[in-house]
């Protein structure tokens, strides 16, 4: 076994590896200062709220109480009348194309629209079978109406010509 006598050179520690240590170290106790901090101004401001809800909860009148009640009950009754005016059809139009789209001699007795499946039935009367034609074609050319059917032609006691029309109608029609 050699003894030497010249003592050897220790490892040395880079200098980085030295300020790693020292920067853990303080980014630890950061973090623990941070944390209460964080922790004492969370709760204070907890505390805050609760003051501000229980100011506003002492604000609350009876009379205000039963004006938010009421308040409540108007918007219910809106949003429950909301829908029924979206879904609602103008029927008007229908007239006022009907209106348009009618021979000058040509009046209607009767009359039934059902709004759900868009059908029509109207039946009237006119002077002559070529009146009726003429209405037919009328009838025909408006792309307002669609599947037109003339049902029923005959003639009256008067001598006046009866008939009945059966159409559905464009859905573009019954829209606001």
């Amino acid at each position: 076994m050699a003894i030497e006598i010249v003592p050897k050179k220790g490892v040395e520690i880079p200098l980085w590896q030295n300020y790693l240590l020292y920067s853990l170290i303080f980014l630890l106790v950061l973090s623990v200062v941070g944390y209460f901090t964080l922790n004492h101004f969370t709760k204070k401001s907890e505390q805050e709220l609760q003051e501000i809800k229980s100011a506003i909860a002492g604000a609350r009148t009876p009379e205000r109480v039963a004006l938010e009640n009421e308040l409540k009950e108007f918007r219910d009754k809106i949003d429950d009348f909301t829908p029924l005016l979206l879904n609602h059809k103008k029927v008007s139009n229908f007239f006022t194309t009907l209106e348009k789209n009618t021979h000058p001699k040509v009046f209607f007795i009767d009359f039934n629209l059902d709004t759900k499946s868009n059908s029509v039935e109207i039946s009237g009367q006119t002077d002559d079978f070529q009146t009726v034609g003429q209405q037919l074609l009328i009838f025909q050319k408006s792309p307002m109406f669609q599947n037109l059917k003339l049902s029923k032609v005959e003639i009256g006691k008067e001598g006046k010509i009866k008939f009945a029309f059966n159409f559905s109608c464009n859905l573009q029609l019954f829209n606001w």
